[in-house]
């Protein structure tokens, strides 16, 4: 049966689908496929270069990802963030590109019915990308640093409107060369992903520059009155513990500490124009400006911080010197009313948790400005942030804007999605070194972290037999009573025997470490961390 066929513009005369359809030959519709995909690579890379030269436009990937994650229920964020960790983030990215690539390849296959109707393969490829472009502004939420939803609208027009350029006239050069046979697409679909490609590279990259201002965590924190952290002193086991290679550093550096942020466009907030509001159920609300907040008498504190999907062996977890305001005293300063039942803390993007009103006058309740002798970094929440001993990441919100009391349960963005509300860290202990494989002959160190939030690591203890017996591993001094505390263990394995390395951890308090396996979600992890190595 022939191909159907569309009316043709006078421009078009020539490009008009051929009767029946020859061997090797690709029919209308896998042309018009085609065309979609290469307008596709088209949009990408004109958005791509568009955000390069204007850093306040969001890429669009990235701005329709910063949406997936927004709106997806809590098992679906819960499951990437489980099995993708620091990368669960940029997965929507990628979704975002690779759904929108196959929407406009499936798109572009009505292109010839549309064109019959329209009367040219351009008018049909505008109406085509309608869809898209409609889905790419519904779904942008404007953030601090980026353009208002008028002007990124206006900034879409010109890529889409290259893209439309580009599947038209892709798709009329398809239909006049069918003679080359799938050559002729197989080459258009590679120009499609290579363009796509680069404007996704080009674009993610430039996602980083969509501030005004440099990072400025890149300058060393000047404040006027901090009481230094008081370091303890040297216990016996330090030396050892400290020299062993693999082991976390007892300091996390800021480029190396753990980053899960439910941005993926990090708030770009100018620090002579941002001010932390404490009001709600107060005598005496008031603002503060960053430069006050700095001239304010600060600590500093050592403080581990975990995520509350962290796996079990996770990496999700880090430890830095801290520099802050202890959030008691802006409390005292506004006078929390008696009814006061909890204290919420929200970010400039709409990120709000609470905790109690005990746990916000604790004196190890900081509003942090500073991280290891620097500016706190702009991804860990510049010009400030909360940090709660004892408690997950997550009722730690960065990049404040205000604090709230309030006299009844606040539900938070992850108790809203299902996760639970008193995130109280819970005991861990991770190995790490050595790795699973082959370790050689003679002694076998084995060395890592424990933690329990604000109750402390008393014990750690290791079975180099698969948990048929426990040994006391030797601890390092604890920066603080709400840091990790490293560990070394030591042991000759029995012939060529393999060894299945157990650890498990004591807190403070003198609970063990449980061996019952739980997933993340939605409590925080729990089980014994284990390696398997060959003599």
């Amino acid at each position: 049966m022939p191909y159907p066929r569309y009316v043709a513009t006078t421009q078009d005369q020539q490009e008009h689908v051929p009767a029946p359809a020859a061997p090797g030959r690709h029919s209308p519709r896998a042309a018009g496929a085609a065309a979609g995909l290469l307008g596709a690579g088209m949009a990408l890379l004109a958005d791509g270069v568009m955000h390069l030269l204007f850093e306040s436009v969001p890429f669009a990937p990235v701005a329709v990802g910063q949406a997936v994650i927004r709106a997806a229920p809590g098992p679906v964020d819960a499951f990437f963030i489980n099995r993708f960790q620091h990368f669960a983030r940029p997965m929507a990215v990628i979704g975002a590109i690779l759904g929108f690539a196959a929407v406009a390849a499936a798109l572009g296959t009505a292109v010839p019915a549309v064109a019959r109707r329209l009367g040219g393969r351009y008018p049909a490829a505008a109406v085509l990308s309608v869809p898209l472009y409609a889905f790419a502004v519904a779904t942008y939420q404007p953030e601090s640093g980026t353009e208002s939803l008028p002007v990124y609208a206006l900034a879409l027009l010109p890529v889409f409107a290259l893209s439309v350029a580009a599947t038209g006239r892709a798709f009329g050069s398809l239909l006049r060369r069918q003679d080359e046979g799938p050559d002729r697409l197989r080459r258009t679909v590679i120009n499609a992903v290579w363009m796509g490609g680069a404007g996704a590279l080009l674009g993610w990259a430039a996602a980083g520059h969509v501030f005004r201002r440099p990072n400025p965590g890149r300058l060393p924190l000047r404040a006027r009155d901090v009481s230094p952290a008081p370091r303890p002193r040297p216990g016996p086991a330090d030396r050892a513990i400290s020299g062993v290679p693999g082991l976390s550093p007892e300091i996390t550096p800021n480029d190396r500490f753990y980053v899960v942020n439910e941005e993926l466009i990090y708030p770009d907030i100018d620090p002579d124009t941002w001010s932390l509001r404490v009001h709600g159920l107060v005598d005496r609300p008031f603002s503060v400006s960053y430069r006050e907040l700095k001239a304010m008498p600060a600590v500093e504190q050592y403080l581990t911080l975990e995520c509350i999907s962290n796996q079990v062996g996770g990496r999700l977890i880090s430890n830095a010197k801290w520099t802050g305001v202890p959030l008691a005293h802006l409390l005292r300063r506004a006078g929390v009313r008696p009814g006061a039942l909890e204290v919420v803390s929200s970010s400039v993007d709409g990120y709000a948790d609470s905790i109690p009103v005990a746990d916000a006058m604790h004196p190890g309740t900081l509003v942090a400005f500073g991280m290891n002798g620097m500016v706190l970094p702009r991804e860990h929440g510049f010009p400030a942030r909360l940090l709660v001993p004892g408690y997950y990441g997550m009722k730690q919100p960065k990049w404040l804007g205000q604090i709230e009391a309030v006299d009844r349960p606040f539900q938070g963005y992850w108790e809203q999605r299902g996760w639970i509300k008193n995130a109280v860290v819970k005991t861990m202990s991770r190995i790490d070194t050595p790795g699973s494989g082959h370790v050689g002959a003679g002694e076998v160190v084995v060395a890592g972290v424990a933690f329990a939030g604000d109750r402390g690591i008393s014990r750690v203890q290791v079975s180099p037999d698969g948990g048929r017996s426990w040994r006391d591993a030797r601890l390092e001094t604890a920066l603080s009573p709400s840091t990790w505390r490293r560990w070394r263990f030591s042991f000759r394995p029995q012939g060529n025997a393999q060894a299945r390395i157990l650890v498990r951890a004591t807190d403070g308090t003198g609970a063990v470490q449980t061996s019952a396996v739980i997933p993340p979600e939605y409590s925080g992890s729990t089980g014994y961390d284990e390696v398997t190595v060959d003599s």
